[in-house]
């Protein structure tokens, strides 16, 4: 782990749409067609400059905010296939995609199941260092936004209103993931301070509230109540940036820094239902923000 200091920046809603520029990069179609190129022909070249760019823009925006979000990066009508193919080998310069389920999928593609999407998903943290998100198809009627939370504003947030929650929350809990992808039992602070002088976190909701049954310690009041405190702050409207995204727009989070979610979204069968590239990646040699 890369142990520099990184000027971070906590953030509510308002602030994060108020510094779009800090963490949001819109491509121009030519400059997408160099890196779709030299992505098909497995080696840089033309795109060579655009890359930088991306690499520089990607490191200096999930060192402030803890995300990257890069609009117009791949063309959402090649196939699904080709699309994958491309974006792994752009991902290349970022870390090594990993298992992200039991199954060992190194790929999915999120999508409504039996009405799911109808169902807020809540404020979470994947098992891995960097999160990515490729919109191959928004959500036809709407919704099904990606909600994003800055661990650093939550936790000192909640420093000032309830330090006792903070502090339990701040010491170790239990994660039995037994069957999934990465580390089984995961035992960690959910808020805590990183040696590089963030805030970092680590939550799933259902989780660390069901490890108990799996043989995990049983949860304290003082535990219970500081999970209710995280979730009210969580759900407060200026807390949580809900983002949209187009077809094509790419999103990294860094999950030891930014909780994510989704809103609901009520979607149409077919080719126009709402579908979301989703790849796990662990920080290699070349690139550890």
């Amino acid at each position: 782990m890369n142990e520099r200091a990184v000027a971070e920046i906590g953030w509510s809603s308002l602030e994060l749409e108020a510094r779009r520029q800090l963490w949001s990069l819109p491509l121009g179609d030519e400059e997408r067609r160099l890196l779709w190129a030299d992505a098909r022909a497995g080696r840089w070249g033309a795109g060579e400059p655009v890359r930088e760019r991306l690499r520089s823009f990607t490191r200096e925006s999930i060192d402030a905010v803890g995300l990257a979000h890069v609009a117009n990066l791949v063309d959402p009508s090649q196939p699904e296939q080709e699309i994958t193919e491309v974006l792994a080998f752009l991902l290349r310069d970022y870390g090594r995609i990993v298992p992200q389920n039991g199954r060992g999928d190194l790929t999915s593609v999120l999508r409504d199941q039996d009405g799911d999407g109808n169902t807020e998903l809540g404020f979470h943290c994947d098992t891995c260092d960097l999160l990515v998100l490729l919109c191959l198809q928004p959500a036809f009627h709407g919704g099904g936004l990606t909600k994003l939370a800055s661990a650093r504003h939550v936790h000192d947030l909640i420093g000032r209103e309830r330090p006792d929650a903070l502090a339990t929350l701040c010491q170790d809990w239990t994660f039995d993931r037994t069957g999934r992808a990465g580390p089984q039992l995961v035992v960690t602070p959910i808020l805590y301070p990183r040696k590089d002088g963030t805030i970092g976190c680590y939550y799933q909701t259902r989780t660390v509230r069901s490890s108990p049954d799996r043989g995990g310690p049983e949860l304290t009041d003082r535990q219970w109540e500081a999970l209710g405190v995280l979730d009210e702050v969580l759900y407060r409207p200026e807390i949580a940036f809900g983002l949209p995204m187009a077809a094509g727009d790419l999103l990294i989070i860094r999950n030891s820094r930014v909780l994510h979610g989704r809103s609901p979204y009520v979607d149409k069968p077919g080719p126009r239902a709402r579908r979301m590239l989703r790849i796990w990646l662990n920080e290699g040699e070349t690139w550890t923000p």
